[in-house]
């Protein structure tokens, strides 16, 4: 990236309204806007993702949206090398990219860049995999990566079994912790970004969770997962961790009722809320703004923010 190259970045909790002042900011600038979501990227999961609307893509540029199938891997190096070359073709266009990051550690990897690794090799995975299976079968996962990288555990929360792993993954295929490879490889980008940050009273977004995983079910977020299903993808995909994909598929199966599968939902996405908000809060530089101000205000703010860096 060019050092005097500058990107918004909208950040901010799921629910809090990230997408609708994304448009208008996008129109306002001439903007494509780069999604920075770990769950968007994936072709069918569109109401449980709460993608934007088709019609939203097709009047601004979507980038990073419905690129791979829910069985593909992903990760955040994937991610931002995606994302770097769709940066590159908006500015080619002398079009403004728009950042719009619903996950932290993918935008980081963008910033910050991101270590390298040697290669895993299908043995050397299925090895780190018996491995993996043995360790657990004698302590909690997070646990064991509490003793062998406590810097990493401070960042990953405890249920977070995706990221717990491929920590413990990297350790055993390095002999090295995360954190130490952090130290030792990562270097700081020298693009200048604009952080926008929106955030809302707690309660008033829990609501807003709340009455946002009822709306999806009436727009087909049941049978969005009973299709998903029925194409043969594995109930365990890491695509199926976004908050009520699982406890669906749990309805679907008979193991739950709808309305124990909602709550887990609600409750699920209540807690990755305040991931998100523990996430954000600890960059530097973030100009934040309260929903209460209404979008008119905060659009304001926010064109006159981007355009004088």
């Amino acid at each position: 990236m060019k050092r005097e190259r500058t990107i918004p970045v909208i950040i901010g909790p799921t629910c809090v309204g990230k997408t609708s002042l994304s448009i208008e900011l996008a129109l306002s600038l001439g903007a494509e806007v780069v999604s920075c979501d770990s769950r968007q990227v994936y072709i069918g999961m569109n109401v449980g993702t709460a993608k934007p609307p088709y019609y939203i893509q097709q009047i601004i540029p979507h980038h990073l949206i419905d690129i791979l199938y829910p069985d593909d891997s992903f990760n955040a190096r994937v991610w931002a090398e995606r994302a770097e070359r769709s940066i590159k073709e908006i500015i080619k266009k002398n079009r403004k990219p728009l950042i719009v990051c619903g996950t932290g550690l993918y935008l980081s990897a963008l910033t910050d860049g991101f270590f390298s690794l040697p290669e895993l090799t299908n043995e050397k995975r299925k090895k780190i995999e018996i491995k993996i299976d043995e360790i657990e079968k004698k302590i909690p996962l997070y646990d064991y990566l509490k003793k062998i990288d406590s810097e990493s555990a401070l960042r990953i929360h405890k249920n977070d079994r995706y990221r717990t792993k491929r920590a413990i993954e990297i350790f055993l295929l390095t002999g090295k912790p995360v954190s130490y490879h952090r130290m030792k490889d990562k270097q700081r980008r020298n693009e200048k970004i604009c952080y926008i940050g929106l955030t809302m009273n707690r309660g008033q977004l829990y609501k807003k969770i709340e009455s946002r995983v009822d709306s999806m079910v009436k727009n087909g977020f049941v049978e969005e997962v009973e299709h998903l299903l029925s194409l043969g993808y594995r109930k365990n995909l890491a695509a199926f961790q976004a908050p009520g994909y699982r406890e669906l598929i749990r309805f679907l199966k008979g193991e739950t009722s709808l309305k124990d599968a909602l709550s887990q939902t609600k409750k699920r996405t209540r807690n990755y809320a305040k991931r998100q908000f523990t996430w954000f809060r600890k960059l530097e530089g973030v100009t934040w703004f309260d929903i209460s101000l209404g979008y008119k205000a905060i659009l304001k703010r926010t064109v006159d923010l981007c355009l004088s860096m």
